[in-house]
């Protein structure tokens, strides 16, 4: 190959005489397979010749050659900016990053080259091969349900590489054909399922464990340890599947009587199927179980609130972000249970004709950013006329003179208030 171009410039046919020789050596360093020799004549021919895309394509795969990685990652990384309009060096960074276990990483690289390049059948072609574990024919055994435990310890040897070198979508396959080959085996549906959960594939974690269990749930290798029906019902409360989840929970509850999780996710499944009074005890006895649960607190919280009781979704919820600071589920939902307290007062008051009051909490309320609703009780006080709000019922007594004309005049701002809150 002469990766050179020719031309007729005089300065140009110079630089090729000069450089013919060094591409002779480079050819036969590479036929010998002499890669530091190759890396060498390489970087020769580039001092001479800086803009030749061909040689320092030629000098990161002599790296690459050498098991050199990081030098030839970082090389084609520099390549991706300074040809940047070539698709080569974006195909050849991302296909050494999926070899070396970051398939992710390779995604980003090509993702960025169809951002400068466009959509091309090269890009489509090596993204396809990121998210295919079978394009690496060595990644993955084919295995069957008459295979030979040294072919079972094989294929567990290659998933295990890949769960250490972080290659998922590869151990994903390898786990796979382990359960097809050995479905009663408990480490190897557990790898499975926890492979498909970590990748939101809800639906394939129900697909695989929901065959392996008939209720009620017999003691056996797949039971024992609740793991997997328990990521079962994780899964079907992911896809609000709730029709298997409830008899399960009922199930994982008999076998282990004393599991907050498992009372908590009976709660949480009441709350998304509008039972809020069945979620309340269950909500309770978590807690009795397990006092410091954030999530419990939270669910707690979120069902006071939805039976009006903002003082008690208040104590809830202040637990629940003592607990978890980062639960910001939590700390919003405190934020409007502290809103709802006060409109409730406000409410309570302005019923009571405790004008101060009313005032007070309606303005609190507007500080705190609700200001339709405050603004428009804080008017319809500022509309009442001053004497009537100075009037206290308590202070009215038919004894003293002139009683009977505030209390008319009490009488009177009810009745406008009245008509004013309809």
């Amino acid at each position: 190959m002469n990766p050179t171009n020719r031309t007729s410039n005089p300065l140009s046919q110079a630089s090729n005489a000069l450089l013919e020789p060094l591409l002779t050596q480079l050819a036969e360093a590479e036929t010998q397979q002499d890669w530091s020799r190759a890396e060498s004549l390489c970087k020769q021919i580039l001092q001479q010749d800086s803009g030749q895309w061909p040689i320092w394509q030629r000098l990161a795969l002599s790296l690459e050659a050498r098991n050199d990685w990081t030098q030839a990652e970082t090389l084609w990384r520099h390549l991706t900016q300074r040809f940047a309009q070539r698709p080569e060096p974006y195909l050849a960074l991302a296909s050494l990053q999926r070899k070396r276990g970051a398939p992710d990483a390779a995604r980003v690289v090509l993702e960025q080259a169809e951002r400068r390049l466009g959509r091309t059948s090269e890009l489509d072609a090596s993204l396809g091969f990121i998210d295919d574990p079978w394009a690496n024919q060595t990644a993955v055994i084919p295995l069957s349900a008459e295979a030979p435990a040294t072919q079972i310890a094989d294929a567990l040897q290659k998933a295990q590489q890949h769960l250490e070198a972080g290659r998922l979508a590869e151990a994903e396959a390898a786990f796979e054909q382990l359960t097809l080959a050995r479905p009663q085996s408990k480490p190897f549906q557990i790898n499975l399922a926890q492979l498909r959960w970590r990748r939101g594939d809800v639906r394939q974690v129900i697909a695989q464990l929901e065959p392996l269990f008939t209720l009620p749930l017999q003691p056996g290798p797949l039971v024992k340890g609740l793991e997997l029906p328990w990521l079962l019902a994780q899964a079907l409360q992911a896809d609000q599947n709730w029709k298997p989840l409830g008899p399960l929970l009922s199930e994982l509850q008999r076998l282990a009587p004393g599991e907050a999780r498992i009372l908590l996710m009976q709660a949480e499944v009441a709350l998304a199927t509008n039972q809020d009074l069945d979620a309340l005890p269950l909500l309770r006895q978590t807690l009795a179980m397990a006092p410091g649960m954030a999530r419990a607190e939270l669910a707690l919280g979120q069902v006071l609130c939805r039976l009006g009781d903002w003082a008690g979704a208040i104590q809830s919820l202040e637990r629940a972000v003592a607990q978890a600071p980062d639960l910001e589920e939590a700390a919003l939902a405190l934020e409007k249970a502290r809103s709802e307290l006060l409109w409730q007062q406000g409410e309570t008051a302005l019923a009571a004709a405790d004008w101060a009051g009313a005032k007070r909490n309606y303005s609190a309320l507007m500080a705190r950013g609700d200001e339709p609703r405050a603004l428009k009780r804080l008017e319809l006080l500022a509309s009442l006329e001053p004497q009537q709000l100075t009037t206290e019922p308590s202070s009215v007594s038919i004894k003293q003179p002139g009683s009977v004309m505030r209390l008319a005049q009490f009488s009177s701002a009810l009745d406008r208030l009245e008509e004013l809150l309809n």
